[in-house]
């Protein structure tokens, strides 16, 4: 899914493609005679053709769109789109198509294919070569279609292809910003280059998708205006090809409809079980990405912006949605509801927020008339160099994900100060593993990142990890006791790494395995000096207690 921004872009886009080919089809004339017919058959061939200036051209432009990609400067990538020649081999294969000559739609497709190796070839070098390597939104709205992109590619098709039939060239700068073709090429350029195989996989599919869904709309604008089969000479299996080609080039625009379909029926479906947990009236979605796969949502990740915090609202979200993906919700608090109207949408996330009714002056005050209503401010300690420690609890059942979260949406509430919110004394997070597997992965690095900024927050320095493995059919085997240590070791390492110094470990290995083995596959923090800690493993599974 798109950040709200990439969304505005693509947005803006499509207006100007959609606005073009209005205007295009009211004032626009048709060619009359076939010497215009081939006359424009003739200009789109040349613009098809490989010469040395058309990879100059593809060389720059890829450089510029990498460039601009790796500093998320728009107007960068622009002026690559500007230069690009990448739509002219497209316009030959869709000519190619309309009068169905196999060899022009082969030299049009051959100059398309050295074009786009030219580009990624070049966007890799670059980026090998850069010292900026970072992710960036601009490279991120590339990495996969969505379904304004394929909008946008049929409508720029339409249009490009009017343009050149029409011979009306004044709106070919906006055909170029609006194809977008050279970006998604750097963006391969960039995958590759960093490692990124996925992304890169993903930019090239949204390359394919938009060169389809170009070269079906510049056959039917050329069939529309009087473009016929050409009458030659033609062997069977030259056509035969030519058909075979476009099914194979067909095969991208199915899987990302498929993915589009997914994406939007999963998206809505989240979406609405977000509003569901939030209150009616009270909440606002500034941001929202979801990862949807054959199986349904995989992950979430969402900016809320909500005059009450909502404890346990990952959790919930997580069962309206199966219980399987993994989200994470950002809380943006206002103290007396939602702006009525602010067109900052995902930069809300980067400020403090206006509020309608006026707060007392003090950050202590601040924050308890923040938790007013949904918790309550229980001590408070003002030290010098702008620290606030509190200790808080909320009036609703919650766990540590939820104490954690609701500091990070004070922290944003109250940035004049560094804040400290002390949680109750709470059961800890068990870490689960996989079968077999001592290491920790991304799920197990939050719960541990979690139990660490506990401790912190309650101010200790000693935990007692415990590592767990289920046993084989006749009792406990050395390598069931290899794990179980290897679990608590890593679990240790991790917690050491984050300021616990104090760990003692052990191993528990159970001389009969339960009827579901994985219920042994964790390992559990308990902290050293707390009188009447709960011990996690006793009252928590995995699941019961995943943030």
């Amino acid at each position: 899914m798109l950040s709200a921004p990439a969304t505005l872009r693509l947005r803006a886009r499509l207006r100007l493609a959609t606005a073009s080919l209005r205007r295009l089809l009211s004032e626009g004339a048709a060619p009359h005679t076939d010497a215009d017919r081939l006359q424009i058959e003739a200009e789109i061939a040349d613009g098809a053709r490989i010469s040395g200036g058309y990879f100059a051209l593809l060389f720059c432009s890829c450089g510029i769109a990498a460039l601009g990609l790796l500093q998320s400067s728009a107007a960068v990538v622009i002026g690559a789109m500007l230069i690009s020649p990448l739509m002219g081999p497209i316009m030959g294969m869709g000519m190619g198509v309309a009068r169905l000559d196999a060899r022009a739609f082969e030299r049009a497709a051959v100059a398309l294919a050295l074009g786009a190796a030219v580009s990624v070839a070049a966007s890799a070098l670059i980026v090998w070569a850069s010292p900026l390597k970072d992710v960036t939104p601009e490279i991120l709205a590339r990495t996969r279609p969505t379904l304004l992109d394929l909008v946008v590619a049929i409508l720029s098709g339409f249009v490009g292809a009017y343009v050149l039939i029409t011979k009306r060239p004044g709106v070919v700068a906006g055909v170029a910003i609006a194809t977008a073709l050279m970006p998604p090429l750097a963006v391969v350029g960039y995958g590759l280059a960093t490692g990124a195989w996925n992304m890169a996989g993903g930019a090239f599919l949204l390359f394919l998708t938009n060169v389809v869904a170009i070269l079906g709309a510049v056959f039917a604008v050329a069939r529309r205006y009087g473009f016929q089969p050409a009458v030659r000479g033609r062997r069977r299996w030259e056509e035969m090809a030519l058909v075979a080609t476009l099914l194979l080039l067909s095969l991208p625009l199915a899987v990302s409809l498929r993915d589009i379909v997914v994406e939007a029926r999963e998206t809505a479906r989240v979406r609405g079980a977000i509003q569901a947990v939030f209150e009616a009236g009270d909440q606002h979605i500034t941001d929202l990405q979801v990862l949807a796969g054959g199986g349904g949502v995989e992950q979430v990740r969402a900016v809320v912006v909500t005059g009450r915090f909502q404890a346990q609202a990952e959790q919930r979200v997580a069962e309206a949605l199966g219980g399987g993906p993994d989200v994470q919700i950002e809380q943006i608090l206002t103290a007396d509801g939602l702006p009525r109207a602010d067109p900052s949408g995902g930069a809300l996330a980067n400020r403090a927020l206006a509020t309608s009714r006026p707060l007392r002056t003090t950050p202590e005050q601040k924050l308890r008339d923040m938790l007013a209503g949904v918790g309550v401010v229980e001590a408070v300690e003002v030290h010098e160099a702008g620290r606030l420690r509190a200790s808080v609890r909320l009036n609703r059942p919650a766990s540590l994900d939820d104490y954690a979260a609701l500091e990070a949406a004070a922290q944003r509430f109250l940035p004049e100060v560094s804040l400290d919110l002390t949680p109750p004394f709470l059961d800890l997070p068990v870490i689960a593993f996989a079968e077999g597997r001592s290491t920790l992965d991304p799920a197990a690095e939050r719960r541990v990142a979690l139990i660490a900024w506990a401790f912190r927050r309650w101010n200790i320095q000693g935990a007692e990890v415990v590592g767990s493995a289920s046993p084989g059919p006749r009792g406990p085997r050395p390598r069931d006791l290899r794990v179980a240590e290897a679990r608590a070791q890593a679990v240790a390492d991790r917690l050491e790494a984050l300021g616990v110094r104090d760990i003692e470990i052990r191993s528990e290995t159970p001389d009969v395995s339960p009827r579901d083995p994985s219920a042994l596959w964790f390992a559990a923090v308990r902290p050293l000096g707390l009188p009447g800690a709960a011990d996690p493993a006793a009252n928590s599974s995995p699941d019961e207690v995943a943030p």
